[in-house]
C-alpha cells in the first residue's frame, strides 16, 4: 500500500540511524548494557516495521509500534532512573516497573519533564494494547464486507511508520547521550527534522 518511494525513504532513514551509532564507542558497566540494549532493541523494532511494511504484513506492524515504545522508555529508564539493584535485577530477568512508573520517575529528571511521554501514552496507550494484543479495534481492520482480510488506510500505516520513526530517532539519541557525542546527536535531529518534511 506504500509506494516504493516511501519504503526506499524508511529504508533509507533506518539505516541512517543504524550508522549513527554502529561501532559506538560506549562506557562499559551493566547500565550502559541493559540502557543501550533496551534503546537498540527499539530501533530493530523500527527496522522490522519498515520490512513488515514492504511484505505487506500490516497486522504486525501495528503489533511493534507498542512493543518499540516500550523498549525505548525502558531503556531511558534503565540509563536515568534505575537503582543500580533494578538494573541488575533486570540483567538477570526481572521485569522493570509498569508502564505507568517507568513514566513517572522518567518524568521527573530534566530531560522529560515536558511530559511529552506520558501525553503519547495518554493519547495513544489504548490502541496501541489493541493493536499488541489483537483486540477489537485490531480486528476490526480485517473485517470487510468481502470476508476476513486486512482493510487498513494508508494513513494509519503511515501514522505507525512516522511514529517507529521517532521512537527509533530518540533511542539512536539515548545511545548518543549514552557516549557523549552532542555532535552527532544534533545531525540526528537535523535529518530526522528532514524526515519528517518528506
Amino acid at each position: 500500500m506504500l509506494t516504493d518511494n516511501e519504503l526506499n525513504a524508511a529504508n533509507a532513514y533506518g539505516e541512517w540511524l543504524r550508522l549513527a551509532v554502529h561501532e559506538r564507542e560506549l562506557p562499559a558497566s551493566q547500565r550502559v548494557r541493559a540502557s543501550a540494549g533496551c534503546l537498540a532493541i527499539a530501533q530493530d523494532h523500527h527496522h522490522a516495521i519498515v520490512v513488515l511494511l514492504d511484505s505487506r504484513l500490516y497486522a504486525s506492524v501495528l503489533a511493534l509500534v507498542r512493543v518499540a515504545f516500550e523498549a525505548y522508555v525502558r531503556g531511558e529508564w534503565l540509563w536515568l532512573c534505575a537503582t543500580d539493584a533494578e538494573v541488575r535485577r533486570f540483567l538477570k530477568g526481572k521485569e522493570p516497573p509498569g508502564i505507568n512508573l517507568l513514566l513517572e520517575a522518567l518524568e521527573k529528571t530534566p530531560a522529560f519533564q515536558e511530559q511529552a511521554l506520558s501525553k503519547i501514552k495518554k493519547r495513544t496507550w489504548n490502541s496501541m494494547c489493541g493493536y499488541t494484543h489483537t483486540g477489537g479495534l485490531h480486528v476490526q481492520r480485517w473485517i470487510t464486507a468481502d470476508g476476513i482480510e486486512p482493510n487498513y488506510s494508508k494513513e494509519e500505516l503511515l501514522e505507525a511508520l512516522r511514529f517507529a520513526d521517532i521512537i527509533a530517532s530518540l533511542s539512536v539519541l539515548g545511545v548518543l547521550t549514552i557516549a557523549e557525542d552532542d555532535a552527532m546527536a544534533q545531525k540526528v535531529l537535523d535529518r530526522y527534522k528532514a524526515r519528517m518534511e518528506e
